[in-house]
Order: C-alpha cells, then structure tokens, then sequence
C-alpha cells in the first residue's frame, strides 16, 4: 500500500471521530439522524476536505522539500494538541438539534457539517498529499464519514442508557501520529 493512501486513511479516520461523536451524542440523546442529513454532514466535511488538500499541495509545490515537511508536522502536531484537550464538539454535538424536534434536519446538519470541517481545513493543508491522491481522500471521506456518523448514532441509541463517553481525543492522537509521520 502507498504510504499517500496509508496517510490518507489516518487523516480520514482522524478527522471521522468527531463525525462518530457527534452521531453518537445524537443517538444517546434520542435525535434521529436522517439519511439526507448525513449525506449534507459528510459532504460538506469532504468538500472542505478537498480544497484543503488543494491548497495544501499548492503550497508544497512553492516551499522547499525540507520546509513544507516540517510545516505539515507542525500544523497537524498543534491540531492534534488542541484536539487532544477540546472538549467543544462534544457540545456542539449535544446543541446541533435547535429546533428541539428530535430529528436533525438539513439546515441543523449543513451547521454541523461546517463546525466539524473546521478541522477538515487545517489539517488538509498539513497534510501535504499529492493532488493526484485528492480523489481517493474525497470517497474515502465521504464512506468513513458517513459510517462513522451513522454508527455513532446506532451505537448511542444502544447504549444511551449507560454512559455518555467523548471520543474527541482519539481524533488528536491520530493527528499528532500523522505529524510524525511527516517526518519520516
């Protein structure tokens, strides 16, 4: 396997956790999460995605070798760190449903999609994958986010009556692997 698509694989899965946190908030809170609404929540995190990896791989065609490697450590290490400690999606995750209807419609969903692509962004830019390898990062994004929100949920209706774990940090510790990654 190409070490892009094993990095490919990290940095999709680092940034689904949120994804799986905040199904899984909305299943242990009884919100129903339609089809339609995890399609809108994994587009728009895939799409940012996108245009993130762009413009990451731009930036790697105009710095030299040894400066973008470094620049892509540092700006995945300090979003691990900051993931590694926030607690904030787990909130926005639990206050997404405004219209207190038990379902997150669209509108709910494409601001959730957004607040949890913020992430998608930065780390994007950081990861420095050849634009040849964007259209696997784009599916790849897409079925795991997907999955991860739709398991996240079923797994939350199952055991909402037991505990209400926040899984943020996995994400941060996926990111800080990646970072160094970059240095090998």
């Amino acid at each position: 396997m190409s070490s892009y698509l094993f990095e490919i694989l990290i940095l999709v899965t680092a940034l689904s956790v949120d994804a799986f946190a905040a199904g899984f908030v909305y299943g242990v809170s009884k919100i129903k999460v339609p089809f339609l609404s995890v399609i809108i929540v994994t587009a728009i995190s895939s799409l940012i995605l996108v245009v993130s990896l762009l413009a990451g791989s731009l930036v790697s065609r105009l710095l030299p070798g040894n400066v973008t490697e470094y620049f892509s450590f540092l700006l995945l290490f300090i979003l691990g760190l900051v993931k590694l400690f926030d607690r904030t999606r787990h909130e926005e995750a639990e206050t997404a449903d405004k219209n207190k209807d038990a379902v997150l419609s669209p509108t709910e969903a494409f601001a959730l999609g957004a607040a949890l692509s913020i992430d998608s962004l930065a780390a994007g830019i950081g990861a420095g994958i050849p634009s040849s390898y964007i259209p696997t990062a784009f599916l790849a994004s897409a079925w795991i986010g997907a999955l991860a929100v739709l398991l996240g949920s079923l797994l939350g209706r199952l055991i909402a009556s037991h505990c209400r774990s926040n899984l943020c940090w996995v994400s941060g510790v996926l990111l800080i692997l990646l970072a160094f990654m970059k240095l090998l």
